[in-house]
């Protein structure tokens, strides 16, 4: 058994030990008391991937996306619909170049490879019905159709923040108001013929968690906030087949205008500016792809058909120096605007404006009896949707 060490060593071995088990307890308290680094939610990206340029609370695309669409388009047709309902003017070209060679477009760092032919196009994001789709032996025109009925604006309380309120003596109309009441009144007739009907919005309340507090400029609640709050709900919870936009058109002047117009909305028509934005040419692109403008044409020839049979409204005519519009298919209530609602809902959309409701003949009406105007506005549009469905 061996001697203990001699007493003078032992206390020069704790003079070092010691000091040691000191500085690393210190090292251990001052780690444990730091804050943990700020690490980023998984959903974002790290800041050098960001794109700087994106539409007001857009998000990076995932050009992946579109993988779906490869060779399922000749270069004539996505040339056709890009020139002549997705842009009025080149500017594209600084976006998009043609690989003759390749036979594929190019949008930055994203091939698209074309077909020889055209082939049946997928939905994008979820897969909406054709008329073409739908069973021949059906027993009503809309059976098997999933539509959704989107009341545009909101409405009650929040009307005037919108900036969609008029005040006629005793008559105040607010849009977002009406276009709830008329989706309430056109939701049984499309079921009586067959179709399952949802309406996007069911109250005059906002889908958005946001307010317009929520924001340095409130447009953004209401015009963007909200508008994306919706394209949620339809591409992931409802999945329709068809999108029916509702809107009354109206202006911001104080003086009631002297007559009415009508017309109706298809995306396109997206400028350069607008372009530049990475998510906008992603979801011009997820539109013109999917092939939606070829149901939606025909479509809102039948309901402008039945609107004008019912309403006898002339066509509103957007300027031909307009950089935002342009006219379709030669029809004079058609036209191709780049609005979010009929950008971001992947599936048809038909963006109604009809009538014009702070001019005389709108106020005199509503003051006389506001509901047969939802129920002529309602009826029109369930015929011409009817029309549609039933043709072959």
């Amino acid at each position: 058994m061996m001697s203990p060490p001699p007493p003078i060593k032992n206390a020069q071995w704790l003079l070092i030990v010691i000091p040691i088990g000191l500085l690393i307890a210190a090292g251990g308290y001052l780690f444990w008391k730091s804050p943990a680094p700020d690490t980023p939610a998984r959903s974002d990206p790290p800041p050098s991937s960001r794109p700087e340029n994106l539409a007001s609370l857009g998000l990076p695309p995932d050009w992946s996306k579109l993988d779906r669409f490869q060779k399922t388009i000749s270069r004539e047709t996505f040339l056709n619909r890009l020139e002549t309902i997705y842009t009025k003017d080149d500017s594209w070209r600084k976006w998009i170049t043609i690989d003759e060679a390749k036979s594929q477009a190019v949008i930055g760092n994203y091939q698209l490879q074309f077909s020889p032919e055209d082939k049946p196009a997928p939905g994008s994001i979820f897969d909406w019905k054709t008329r073409a789709d739908l069973p021949d032996d059906r027993a009503l025109p809309l059976e098997g159709l999933m539509i959704a009925l989107d009341p545009g604006h909101i409405g009650g309380n929040y009307a005037k923040i919108e900036e969609r309120e008029h005040k006629w003596g005793d008559v105040i109309i607010r849009e977002g108001s009406m276009t709830l009441e008329t989706a309430r009144i056109l939701k049984p007739m499309l079921e009586r013929l067959g179709a399952s009907v949802t309406l996007v919005r069911s109250s005059l309340e906002p889908l958005t968690k946001k307010q317009a507090e929520d924001f340095a400029d409130p447009k953004l609640f209401y015009r963007t906030s909200e508008i994306r709050a919706r394209a949620n709900f339809v591409n992931e919870s409802i999945k329709p087949d068809l999108v029916i936009c509702l809107h009354f058109n109206g202006s911001s002047s104080t003086i009631p205008a002297a007559s009415q117009h009508f017309h109706i909305i298809l995306n396109g028509t997206y400028t350069a500016g607008e372009l530049a934005h990475e998510d906008e040419r992603f979801e011009m692109l997820q539109r013109l792809l999917s092939g939606t403008i070829t149901e939606e044409i025909p479509l809102a020839r039948e309901i402008a058909t039945a609107f004008n049979q019912t309403t006898k409204l002339p066509p509103y005519q957007y300027p031909d120096s307009s950089p935002t519009s342009r006219n379709l298919a030669n029809h004079p209530n058609l036209w191709a605007r780049n609005l979010l609602a009929n950008r971001l809902y992947q599936c048809p959309v038909i963006f109604m404006e009809p009538y014009v409701m702070n001019s005389i003949p709108f106020i005199t009406r509503f003051r006389k009896n506001p509901r047969e105007i939802y129920h002529e506005y309602a009826q029109a549009v369930a015929d011409g949707v009817a029309r549609y469905y039933s043709s072959q």
